[in-house]
């Protein structure tokens, strides 16, 4: 009779950790998680409503930006010692060299667009 006592003891023992144990019911059986799908920051700064887009375009907590969809002009958000939080405008260079606030213009060939007929 002890016997079959020690062997119900081990075999609930057994279960109560299968069950309760900190790993997933795939990982008890062998099989591996599905791999966590990384957000793509292509889109971050898009925005369908609104004039003005705040986002962040790394994972850096350094890398946020304030766009104005309208001009295209972008900010950095920054610390300063002398005032604290401010954005400081982030400069376009143009091929021969010249910065500029706004992005240079958009061709309708350059953009992919085709004039309709």
């Amino acid at each position: 009779m002890g016997k079959y006592v020690s062997i119900i003891a081990i075999l609930i023992a057994l279960f109560v950790f299968l069950f309760f144990s900190p790993l997933s019911v795939d990982a008890q059986f062998g099989f591996q998680p599905q791999p966590v799908m990384q957000q793509s920051n292509q889109a971050v700064l898009s925005s369908a409503q609104g004039r003005f887009a705040f986002g962040q375009v790394s994972d850096s907590s350094d890398d946020k930006f304030m766009l104005d969809t309208l001009t295209g002009r972008l900010w950095r958000l920054g610390k300063r010692t002398d005032i604290g939080l401010c954005l400081t405008t982030v400069p376009y260079r143009s091929e021969d060299g010249e910065c500029s606030p706004l992005p240079e213009p958009i061709s309708d060939t350059e953009s992919g667009k085709t004039k309709g007929k």
